[in-house]
């Protein structure tokens, strides 16, 4: 009898320690870290899509090219694959990669001669292209809920100190998906949640707590309508064809556009005196795949760019804001979804009292690291406090933007 009792206990241990270890197994994360060169000129090549195929695991490249993949082990048979605008794209295994410690990747620059389009009445048939990118919405990007989770990094200098960083883990729900609204529906529509935080300072206030998530969710120019992608404003802009190039082996038309009447309702801003940038467009779907826009402004209000601020009541006098925001997107099983947003912004004020002179720089930038279509979480209100213990473990496998080369 005993020894059938310390047989049946031997099974049992036996089995829970392959499940456990099966579970551990499961768990595992490998990591690639690697750096994007531009093969003519040797220079890094910023903010490009590191993918792992038939999944949304995926990451960007820093400033400096620079990019860490963390991947679970049961995508190891997968591809990696690595695109960004105006470049061929790079696919090698996930085994292939593991077997070298910092990859350094050299990626081709293509572009065609405008002279080898036919275009005629340029502007025209610009509009035209502006104009089919924004009836194919509804069939390029995802018309019903879904979740995305995203990596946030936040920061704020003073006179070029930095005085407050935050990084952030976030769960948004999307009520409506690509159903194109003004901004207020817009931001009606979404909500979003805390998963982990970490940041070098403690939140007392709101304004403490401010992320500016709310504005670089604005910076999805195809979920909103104020921007260019809005067809009763097209005539506002001077358009161009800057260049024709490809993004992942398809053509791409990069229109360059500059507002001839900034106002609210066509850039977000109440306060922009000047509005320009440049959209990217797929010619075979005509999906919206990057923006890049440049802004100037008068004022700005702590509520958002979109509100209004009495100049009474400001301490400091603005003498010069400017910001730049760009915005990517890439393909995941048919639709199109917001990849990463880049948002830089810089105050140069001016004490009304004293006369002192300040210069604010924030920079903001969130990554998309996983899409949930199927069920998504429904998430009632928007979190504008963390309240978490801080969990390494969570950060240890989690995709972020990577600091630079080990």
């Amino acid at each position: 009898m005993i020894k059938k009792i310390i047989l049946a206990l031997f099974i049992l241990t036996h089995v829970f320690g392959t499940i456990h270890a099966q579970e551990e197994e499961e768990t595992k994360t490998l990591r690639i870290i690697g750096q994007l060169i531009n093969a003519t000129n040797q220079q890094a090549i910023p903010f490009a899509n590191i993918g792992v195929k038939d999944t949304y695991i995926g990451a960007a490249t820093n400033f400096d090219g620079y990019f860490e993949l963390k991947v679970p082990e049961e995508h190891i048979d997968n591809s990696i694959q690595i695109s960004a605008v105006g470049f061929t794209t790079y696919n090698s295994s996930l085994r292939n990669c593991l077997e070298i410690d910092t990859l350094r990747i050299e990626l081709q620059p293509v572009n065609y001669k405008i002279a080898e389009v036919e275009v005629t009445a340029q502007s025209l048939v610009l509009i035209k292209m502006l104009k089919n990118a924004i009836d194919r919405i509804p069939d390029n990007y995802l018309q019903t809920p879904f979740n995305y989770d995203i990596y946030y990094r936040g920061e704020k200098s003073e006179n070029q100190e930095l005085i407050r960083e935050r990084e952030a883990a976030i769960r948004i729900y999307d009520n409506k998906g690509y159903v194109r609204e003004n901004a207020y529906q817009v931001f009606k529509d979404r909500s979003y949640r805390f998963l982990q935080v970490r940041k070098n300072f403690e939140t007392n206030s709101l304004a403490d707590g401010s992320t500016y998530l709310d504005e670089l969710l604005e910076m999805d120019i195809v979920r909103s309508r104020g921007n260019i992608l809005n067809k009763n404003h097209l005539n506002f802009y001077d358009l161009s064809l800057e260049r024709v190039t490809e993004y992942e082996n398809d053509s791409i038309w990069v229109i360059a556009y500059k507002s001839k009447r900034p106002i609210l309702s066509n850039t977000s801003d109440y306060y922009a005196t000047s509005y320009s940038g440049k959209i990217y467009i797929k010619l075979k779907d005509f999906s919206v795949i990057k923006n890049e826009t440049h802004v100037v402004a008068s004022n700005y209000s702590p509520q958002g760019r979109s509100f209004y601020v009495n100049p009474k009541r400001q301490e400091w006098k603005p003498i010069k804001i400017e910001y730049d925001f760009s915005s990517t997107y890439k393909e995941h099983f048919g639709y199109y979804y917001l990849s990463y947003v880049d948002y830089k912004r810089h105050h140069e004020l001016e004490n009304k009292t004293s006369g002192e002179k300040k210069e604010l720089n924030i920079n903001a930038e969130m990554l998309i690291t996983k899409i949930k279509t199927s069920k998504p979480e429904v998430i009632e209100n928007r979190a504008y406090y963390e309240n978490m213990e801080f969990d390494e473990n969570f950060w240890d496998n989690y995709n972020i933007i990577f600091d630079g080369a080990e």
